[in-house]
């Protein structure tokens, strides 16, 4: 896992690039302040669009978008979000996503499958790294 070495406002400050794991989320909040991991968290989901809305694919006035509304139980979690633009983000506002999308006259299959990968959980991972360990005290 990189980690990247940003200046902000004559500090240094270290932040790990957008992973969804619990281990990125707690090293950012600790080097950094709440207002800033959220905007570099912000930036980076963005970044990972490449700037563009993630559903018409403009680069104006961009937001986050929730794909599952926090009205409808969606979670704050990466993997919910995407770069939005204003119109799109309040267009679609607490329809499902996918009921909304379809209807669009600018839906792209293309767009729809890479936000359907994007939402797909990371692959879990082996919290247990060492073998068992042997019990010695017979």
């Amino acid at each position: 896992m990189s980690i990247n070495l940003k200046l902000n406002n004559n500090r240094t400050q270290f932040f790990m690039p957008l992973y969804n794991s619990a281990q990125a989320y707690v090293f950012n909040l600790q080097t950094t302040s709440s207002a800033e991991a959220k905007r570099l968290w912000r930036s980076k989901i963005k970044e990972e669009w490449n700037l563009e809305c993630a559903y018409c694919g403009s680069d104006e006035n961009l937001t986050i978008d929730h794909v599952v509304p926090s009205s409808k139980g969606g979670a704050d979690f990466t993997k919910n979000c995407v770069c939005a633009c204003h119109e799109c983000n309040q267009d679609k506002s607490h329809t499902p996503w996918e009921e909304w999308y379809f209807s669009q006259e600018f839906f792209d299959i293309e767009r729809y499958e890479k936000i359907k990968n994007w939402m797909k959980p990371e692959p879990s991972t082996n919290l247990y790294r060492y073998g068992k360990r042997r019990n010695n005290a017979s």
